[in-house]
């Protein structure tokens, strides 16, 4: 009965939902009508199965809900046990596979047949087998979809569409300041420019609402960024306190160590790219209030 469900493919529309939540939310609907039947329930996810899944979860949840209280209706008081696994042969083809047992008559009830139902709209299988002795199992296999794994590019990328913010970018070359506010501003930042490190002091320091973190050059005329730097982290309150990222051709150990002797945060070489940018950035952004 295993394998004909498996060449409808992966589900690759829905959510991600932890089957284990499901379950807990699935027993916390019953239990009320397990206990008027003095129905003890066991409900668990296998061992292996993955802690994220892909699908329409108010389908899934519907369904198991389903069985559960038909079992429940039709029980002789004896304990129901349910198990959640997904079996896959291959990243585009799953299946969630729900085995319920227990001493119930599986008759087509309310419950049962709300389950048939559902199952065969959404192209899974529901089939009852017979326990040794007395009681039954039912098993309802379904299409699920397992969740694609991420490269870190790709990781940092979705956190920074989720948290975007506000940033400084510090340079006096203008190719510079454009390439690095470009592969920010592509990822949902939104970004400021400064042409050197006075600049950026008066954005940090006189801004109505001053930038979340700075970017900041280290080589620049006038006012450097470790100067910049050291004066920022003379002001008061979280203005003196902001993530400021050197951004920097200079990639000797020295140069980093100088860098973070004044007061910045942490440190990205040129040419820049934008995962290194992410990366930092990660590190040292608060997640959004």
């Amino acid at each position: 009965m295993d394998g004909d469900i498996l060449h409808h493919g992966a589900a690759k529309t829905g959510a991600l939902f932890d089957p284990a939540t499901l379950l807990r939310l699935a027993s916390a609907t019953v239990k009320p009508a397990a206990e008027s039947r003095g129905v003890t329930l066991d409900l668990a996810v296998l061992p292996g199965t993955p802690s994220g899944l892909v699908g329409d979860v108010g389908a899934v949840g519907s369904l198991v809900n389903a069985l559960l209280f038909s079992a429940i209706d039709h029980s002789l008081s004896c304990p129901l046990t349910l198990r959640l696994s997904v079996q896959s042969d291959s990243p585009d083809h799953a299946a969630l596979r729900i085995a319920m047992s227990g001493c119930f008559s599986a008759v087509d009830g309310f419950g049962l047949g709300v389950a048939r139902r559902l199952a065969a709209d959404r192209g899974a299988r529901l089939t009852i087998e017979p326990l040794p002795g007395s009681g039954q199992t039912i098993f309802l296999t379904m299409p699920i979809g397992l969740p694609t794994r991420m490269t870190d590019a790709e990781r940092l990328m979705s956190w920074a569409r989720t948290r975007g913010g506000r940033l400084l970018v510090v340079d006096d070359s203008a190719t510079n300041r454009m390439v690095t506010a470009g592969l920010l501003s592509k990822v949902g930042f939104s970004v400021e420019l400064a042409t050197g490190g006075a600049e950026a002091v008066l954005a940090v320091a006189k801004s109505a609402v001053p930038p979340e973190a700075v970017l900041m050059d280290v080589a620049m005329p006038d006012v450097d960024g470790i100067a910049a730097t050291e004066t920022i982290r003379s002001l008061t309150g979280d203005r003196g306190r902001i993530p400021i990222i050197a951004v920097t051709a200079n990639a000797q150990p020295e140069d980093r160590s100088r860098c973070l002797a004044a007061g910045m945060n942490d440190y990205v070489t040129k040419p820049v790219r934008r995962a290194d940018l992410l990366a930092a950035l990660e590190r040292w952004l608060t997640p959004p209030s």
